[in-house]
């Protein structure tokens, strides 16, 4: 039976604190480059044959792949190491392009890219509601009605107490 997490034993808490941008980028690419080459098997009544059945880029699973906890990517995110801030930024941006590309070709499920994107990068996505504050001449109408007969109301109530 393989192991659960193989790459967190292979990446020394040392390593965990020197990783420079360029090997970010590098180990990112072979993520990448896997998720890009997976396959599914195809049975069909001609026999069986394998497909392109890629799968979705997720910092989850760049992070497994890394051998890392998701905290230590958002960290190098925010990191005061420039370079490995905007590489790690930018491994976040490939991974939202692959969740909305895959998503609006149907690669992907639409439902599950837009709970990603709520979830995930709260800054940029968002569920907005419009309310529109204007009324319809119908309703105004209606409106005028009620205040007007209200207004009659109030004034035979004042004459009457006088």
């Amino acid at each position: 039976m393989g192991e659960l997490l193989p790459n967190v034993k292979s990446i020394s808490p040392e390593k965990k604190e020197g990783w420079t941008a360029k090997t970010l980028c590098q180990k990112a690419q072979e993520y990448f480059n896997r998720c890009d080459s997976r396959t599914k098997t195809v049975y069909t009544q001609d026999g069986e044959f394998e497909e392109e059945n890629p799968a979705p880029y997720t910092v989850e699973g760049l992070c497994n792949y890394l051998g890392i906890v998701q905290s230590t990517f958002w960290k190098w995110r925010n990191s005061d190491n420039i370079e490995l801030a905007e590489a790690a930024e930018m491994l976040h941006q490939k991974i939202m392009e692959n969740r909305l590309v895959g998503a609006l070709d149907g690669r992907q499920n639409p439902a599950f890219a837009r709970f990603v994107l709520l979830n995930n990068d709260r800054e940029h996505y968002r569920e907005k509601v419009e309310v529109e504050a204007g009324v319809s001449a119908e309703v105004a109408s209606i409106f005028n009605l009620i205040h007007s007969a209200g207004k009659e109301l109030v004034d035979a109530a004042e004459t009457e107490n006088e």
